[in-house]
């Protein structure tokens, strides 16, 4: 019920109250909006960072101990900041890398993009599709890839327990998916994995026909849980 202001010249009615509803409902929208807006924008330095690190051979041209000083140099730069530890650091490294070495991530990076609608960024035209036989992973020399925008929708944690728990790119654009798909907290996406969903149900990326809700309420408050302060 609304709070009623003591004044003889407020009356309220059934058209206030809807009023009203839309309001708040405009109002958690734009929080989720903005949630993943900055969420996405946190990402993509993790992703840039994570990038550099492995165009530049950083460890070869400055010694193996520079993502511990590059982690030094931030954090004297930006007081207080959170998300510059050596250990962070290593982990966009690794995320960059997951994807980066697999010849087939550039397609399957392109058909969740188009198949979510997001539109914005696309992935950089960096290798042609190479086929193996023996259905093992191919790896190639690791390319530059921008970032996808569909990544924006899914917290950094989540991006981590994902790379950390998955064997190929398929299966983590699998629970890529599956997290903007379901809202899934951190917690329901290790139950998943442990489930092993990814082979127990069949489904293939390019299945996925599903377009994004209005609101991602859920996802955005996992978002907002996970999102360090910029």
């Amino acid at each position: 019920m609304p709070r009623i202001v003591r004044s003889h010249d407020v009356r309220l009615d059934d058209e206030y109250s809807e009023w009203m509803r839309e309001i708040k409902r405009r109002y958690r929208s734009a929080q989720s909006r903005a949630a993943v807006k900055v969420n996405s924008e946190h990402l993509l330095f993790n992703w840039q960072l994570g990038r550099d690190l492995v165009l530049r051979k950083a460890e070869e041209r400055w010694g193996s101990g520079i993502v511990e000083q590059v982690s030094l140099d931030l954090k004297s730069e930006f007081h207080g900041a959170k998300g510059f530890s050596a250990r962070n650091l290593w982990d966009m490294k690794r995320w960059y890398l997951f994807y980066a070495e697999d010849v087939r991530a550039q397609q399957m990076l392109e058909e969740l993009e188009s198949s979510l609608e997001l539109g914005g960024q696309k992935l950089r035209q960096v290798a042609a599709v190479a086929h193996d036989d023996g259905g093992k992973i191919l790896r190639q020399p690791v390319a530059e890839l921008e970032f996808p925008a569909a990544f924006g929708f899914v917290p950094w944690g989540h991006h981590i327990a994902i790379v950390r728990g998955c064997d190929t790119v398929a299966e983590a654009l699998f629970y890529v998916r599956k997290t903007i798909q379901e809202g899934l907290s951190r917690e329901g996406l290790a139950d998943c994995m442990r489930a092993d969903l990814f082979h127990s149900s069949g489904s293939a990326l390019t299945n996925f026909t599903e377009r994004l809700p209005e609101s991602q309420a859920r996802l955005a408050q996992e978002i907002v849980k996970d999102t360090y302060d910029f």
